[in-house]
């Protein structure tokens, strides 16, 4: 990964016009099969025209297992990088087979089953005798079967070693001290098992009122998953799966190929016929996991367990925060620890991710509601970043979530600055999520990488280019490439536009790198509440309220860490942590704390003037023993927080920097920073349907810039007391200014899309003729429906309008097209005048004489229509596509 520059000249001119692969577009190239040198040329050619600066090479499903790391895909990959560096692309090491980091496509557990995964499960009854049985993965299953063939040999679920790893005596129900447990594990054995289920005996009687408690580990014989708590299992991944790749590689690395990429490293979710308890799936198990425990919780292994299922008692909250913390820290350090000392030693950066409970959500654990994120490498996301050197997260469709935002948060308490961002497409019109989205736009697309921009990223990966755009008549996901998690933007017939999005988004993300964001609220990320209270509990959703409230008024944020508040320092009734400076803190119904430290900080900093409101269930433990004592809030939400709370909150914080003000219904989305010579950066954008309209304005007077990130240029600075700047749909700008000594009274309007006379419109319904495609005849056609209405419902691809347009008068005409679907370039006399791939769709075509003139309009839809076809995916109606109203000739005025 492309290091990023430190010191005066981050965010400069020069990096705006020309921004670096760091801040361009990234993709997954898609490798179905082993590619030709030919087919690498050509497609690493293309990559590279439309704009995009990085490329990881990702073998899919449709790939043989066999082919993965053959000799012969390893001298493929060797060509794709010699290629990529000629051209300028970087190349990052994707790590493994599909996803699934660790397994290396089944190799590391070839000959080392001691390195499968195994799994604790649990029983309770109120006899001596019980079973562990019915063992199944449902998060692996709801993919399909092609997914449950890939992770386990022979499509199979089984197990071996059943071995009682702790039994507990308790009474069945109100526990009211770890007093009233009793450890019976050496009393209690698996007499009878067998590949799929096991029977325990405890050699006594449970007395009336109590209930016996088993944990069983297991070791599976199929699973081509690794234990994730050894760190041999990711010594021999390395061994099998990355320094292959890194020995053909060869002088390629660190240039081009500079980085190891990661993917969602985590074991099965495991659930069973006995299950119970506060744990929502099997815990990962390894012999060091006993005292590894038992040192982080002060307490025997065996009754640690029991508190991670039943309520112990006053211990309970305690014993689970630090259960977890223990167990993902052996987890993190076995893994990520291994992962990133190797890279060192090779002179590559690691990042990557892990699973994202809260993948398309704000809520925290709005994502992967099926899953308890505990057993896996997430929760503790500030910890697994120490572990790499660059920060990457994952985002699931095309709306604004929390990853960006906690990425970039992380990052910052790291030592580094935001975030790349995976996103994928998961479909929303079928429930078979792979499918994806080929009715994807590239104005959707460029909307939400521009959201990303503005929580937290620096560069936008796309999941992804395809080598194939698979097969017609076989709507099975995964091993048909063409829904393998469409779309393969490269097959879109928009994928020609592809460079305008690139170039302007690269541009964004290298104006806001040279500032530091303002954000005056921080949110304590509450690990030790998510550790000890489970994923459903109120945390969660009252970050979400906390995130989307926040941003709902104009307000940025950035998470924190007990930790952060630790080593944090307070100046002039400010608080100074991760880089950044905060007006106050948001505790969103934290129940359990690590340190009483947090405690003394929050104190600290509110009698210094600092406000400190939290939400929801208030504080009950702190695991450093200050039990029960509260937090010293300003104030305390019994609820979420609603409009007028966050209102409240900010109306009562200290401003800084420019004001901006919104003067219409909606509100556009904001990133504002400061840079360390006093200028400020502005990025404002309109994801809506209407025209949006705010007013800027910095003291008694300021200068402004207008950098444009389409083109690249930089206005001069002007003065101005307010500024106006008005947002056409879809619209961006770029601002930066400083505040002035002088004090002027000139009031700016900055309106790069004005809107022109009705009055002076021509309809331009009639005389309109259509061929799909250039070598199809031309019909005549209606431009007030979608062609898809006409006799093509099945066409996608680009499609040609023509017009014979009579002009009347010398003037300055402009075309505009209300309503295109997707991208559209405009022709006149044959010479193109320009291309648009997301709205304002408007042309200008300059001054025209008198007399008939040859209008085209060759419009590309995207790929739904003629993919779809045939497939379960369709849905009910087939995707606008062309135009569906009449374009509109505007004279302007003399």
């Amino acid at each position: 990964m492309e290091q990023i520059r430190t010191g005066q000249d981050i965010g400069g001119r020069d990096l705006f016009e020309n921004p670096t692969a760091a801040f361009r577009p990234s993709a997954y190239w898609f490798w179905h099969s082993i590619p030709t040198e030919d087919v690498c040329h050509a497609q690493l050619a293309d990559f590279k025209q439309k704009g995009i600066g990085t490329i990881l090479i990702q073998a899919r499903l449709a790939m043989s297992r066999d082919d993965y790391l053959s000799p012969a895909y390893l001298d493929a990959y060797r060509v794709a990088a010699e290629i990529a560096g000629k051209l300028g692309l970087k190349l990052g090491i994707y790590d493994d087979y599909n996803w699934i980091s660790g397994h290396a496509g089944g190799r590391t557990v070839v000959d080392r089953d001691d390195l499968r995964e195994r799994h604790l499960f649990w029983s309770s009854s109120g006899g001596a005798q019980g079973e562990i049985s019915g063992v199944h993965p449902p998060f692996t299953r709801k993919m399909g079967a092609d997914i449950v063939a890939w992770q386990y040999e022979g499509s199979i679920v089984e197990w071996c070693q059943w071995t009682v790893e702790a039994a507990l005596l308790h009474p069945s129900v109100g526990i009211d001290s770890l007093d009233q447990v009793v450890d019976v594990t050496a009393r209690t054995f698996v007499v009878e098992c067998d590949r799929t289920s096991c029977t325990y005996l405890f050699d006594g009687v449970p007395a009336e009122g109590q209930m016996l408690t088993v944990f069983v580990s297991a070791q599976s014989t199929t699973s081509r998953l690794i234990n994730y708590l050894l760190p041999e299992a990711a010594e021999r991944f390395i061994e099998v799966g990355l320094d292959p790749l890194v020995e053909v590689l060869g002088d390629l690395v660190p240039d081009p190929v500079g980085f190891v990429f990661y993917d969602q490293p985590a074991a099965g979710f495991y659930k069973w016929s006995q299950i119970s308890g506060d744990l929502g799936n099997s815990l990962l198990y390894a012999p060091t996991l006993p005292d590894v425990v038992s040192r982080g919780t002060g307490e025997t292994f065996a009754r640690a367990l029991l508190a991670l299922v039943r309520d112990v008692g006053p211990e309970t909250l305690r014993l689970r925060a630090q259960f977890y913390a223990a167990y993902s820290a052996l987890m993190n350090g076995a893994f990520s620890g291994t992962l990133r000392r190797w890279a060192e030693g090779r002179g590559i950066v690691l990042t990557g991710h892990e699973i994202l409970p809260h993948v398309s959500s704000w809520s925290l654990n709005g994502g992967f509601t099926s899953i308890d994120p505990r057993v896996a490498l997430a929760v503790d996301f500030f910890g697994i970043d120490a572990y790499r050197h660059e920060t990457a997260v994952d985002c699931n469709n095309f709306v604004a979530q929390l990853a960006p935002k906690l990425g970039d948060s992380v990052a910052r308490s790291n030592g580094r600055s935001r975030c790349v961002v995976e996103t994928y497409a998961s479909a929303e019109r079928t429930p078979v999520r792979a499918a994806g989205q080929w009715e994807l736009t590239l104005e959707t697309m460029r909307a939400q990488a521009i959201r990303l921009h503005c929580l937290g990223t620096r560069q936008f990966l796309w999941h992804g280019v395809y080598q194939t755009d698979g097969r017609d008549n076989d709507p099975t996901p995964f091993s048909n490439p063409r829904f393998d998690f469409g779309p393969g933007i490269n097959f879109e017939p928009w994928w020609s536009y592809h460079d305008l999005f690139a170039e302007e988004t690269a541009r964004i993300s290298a104006f806001i790198e040279g500032a530091t964001p303002r954000t005056p609220v921080a949110i304590l990320y509450p690990l030790h509440t998510g550790f000890a209270e489970g994923p459903r509990h109120s945390h969660a959703t009252h970050i979400g309220a906390w995130c989307e409230g926040l941003l709902a008024e104009g307000c940025d944020f950035m998470f924190v860490s007990e930790a952060d508040l630790a080593t944090a320092t307070i100046e002039n009734g400010r608080l100074r942590a991760s880089g950044l400076v905060f007006d106050a803190v948001v505790l969103p119904s934290v129940t359990v704390l690590e340190t009483t430290k947090t405690l003394h900080m929050l104190a600290v900093f509110k009698a210094a003037g600092g406000a400190v409101w939290s939400s929801g269930e208030r504080l009950s433990t702190v695991c450093d023993g200050a039990a029960g004592r509260a937090v010293g809030t300003s104030i305390h939400l019994e609820g979420m927080p609603g409009k007028g709370d966050i209102t409240a909150l900010l109306q009562s914080l200290r401003s800084s920097g420019p004001d901006l003000a919104c003067h219409s219904a909606g509100r556009p989305w904001q990133w504002v920073g400061h840079e360390a010579g006093g200028w400020w950066r502005v990025v404002l954008f309109n994801d809506g349907a209407s025209h949006l309209i705010s007013e800027i304005s910095f003291g008694d007077g300021f200068a402004c810039e207008v950098w444009s990130a389409t083109t690249g240029d930089v206005g001069k600075a002007t003065a101005f007391s307010h500024l106006t700047v008005a947002l056409a749909p879809q619209e961006v700008q770029c601002i930066r200014l400083s505040e002035t000594t002088q004090k002027t009274t000139v009031q700016g309007h900055l309106e790069h899309q004005p809107l022109l006379a009705a009055a002076r419109a021509i309809s331009l319904v009639d005389g309109w003729s259509f061929a799909p495609g250039p070598d199809a005849g031309f019909v005549p056609i209606s431009v007030v429906a979608g062609w898809e209405t006409q006799g093509f419902a099945g066409f996608s691809g680009t499609g040609i309008y023509r017009l014979a347009l009579e002009i009347g008068d010398e003037a300055e005409w402009v075309l505009e097209l209300p309503e295109v679907h997707t991208v559209v370039a405009a022709l006149l006399d044959g010479r193109q005048i320009d291309r648009r791939g997301w709205r304002p769709y408007r042309f200008a075509l300059g001054r025209l004489l008198p007399g008939v003139h040859s209008l085209e309009l060759r419009v590309a839809n995207t790929a739904a229509n003629r993919y779809y076809i045939n497939t379960p995916y369709l849905g009910d109606t087939a995707d606008k596509s062309g135009l569906s109203a009449a374009p509109k000739l505007i004279q302007l005025a003399n």
